[in-house]
């Protein structure tokens, strides 16, 4: 699924624990999660990865911050420097704060002992039972087994069918699940960025449709960027604009927007939007 190669370019500052720990378990979870049988639901999952663990290399949540960039993250609930100072590199004292009494958290403690953790930044004693459920491991119990490299890429995996996540790439909603795994858009460019590269580092079959795509998208004005055969921010705005323009449902690139190439191609295996 994801060569020692591709994922050494995509993820290159990953520790060698958490190299080896994916790569011995993605061809399975892959195929278990659904994520083998699409561009989109792939590229979608690697740069959610690579955004929300800085590429694999950071999978506990930082909560050592000082008070103005307390103010920046949680200005709802820093809104004054005063207010943040008594949180400021105490990442006990914060967790409670902004975790505590909420997602589950309903003891002394909980909010640290349940922060964020793992490749998609699991949060909340009750997200960890869920998803401890989902993977067939006692994450309640042992909320670090969701860093674990041995665990984190089973653990990212029962994230994603946890939430449901699969449908969102298949309609080529990028955005969508960006705002459904962080309950916003924080990052939301970085993101973007992230699938570029998983696009580039794991080619799929349709590069030559992507194109042609883009350079219909460009002759109709919707997409003003590269030919590149990368389906990014862009891109997908444009093929969301065309869909709706032609009075097709959401979708990505599938049979009827191939039908409207020049060449009328027959869409390959997995060439939905990425």
């Amino acid at each position: 699924m994801l060569s020692a190669e591709q994922f050494q370019q995509l993820f290159p500052h990953a520790p060698e624990a958490h190299r080896s720990g994916f790569l011995a378990r993605a061809t399975g979870l892959f195929h278990h999660a659904g994520l083998h049988a699409s561009a989109a639901r792939c590229h979608f999952f690697l740069a959610q990865l690579g955004h929300e663990s800085h590429g694999l290399h950071r999978v506990t949540e930082n909560l050592s911050y000082s008070a103005i960039r307390l103010t920046q993250i949680w200005p709802a609930r820093f809104p004054r420097l005063e207010d943040a100072r008594p949180f400021a590199h105490d990442p006990e004292a914060l967790a409670e704060r902004v975790y505590g009494g909420r997602l589950g958290n309903s003891r002394p403690g909980d909010g640290y002992r349940y922060r964020g953790r793992g490749y998609l930044q699991l949060t909340g004693r009750e997200n960890y039972r869920a998803v401890g459920e989902q993977a067939g491991l006692p994450l309640e119990a042992q909320p670090e087994l969701a860093a674990d490299p041995g665990h984190a890429l089973a653990v990212a995996c029962a994230v994603w069918s946890w939430k449901g996540l699969n449908p969102l790439c298949d309609a080529g909603n990028f955005t969508g699940l960006s705002r459904r795994i962080n309950g916003g858009l924080v990052g939301l460019q970085d993101r973007y960025d992230w699938l570029a590269r998983a696009q580039r580092c794991l080619p799929w079959p349709g590069l030559e449709q992507i194109r042609a795509l883009q350079r219909l998208l460009r002759a109709r004005g919707l997409y003003d960027g590269s030919i590149d055969g990368i389906l990014g921010r862009r891109s997908l705005a444009g093929l969301a604009a065309l869909r709706a323009e032609c009075g097709l449902p959401p979708g990505g690139l599938d049979g009827a927007v191939l039908a409207l190439l020049p060449s009328g191609g027959t869409a390959p295996s997995g060439a939905r939007a990425a």
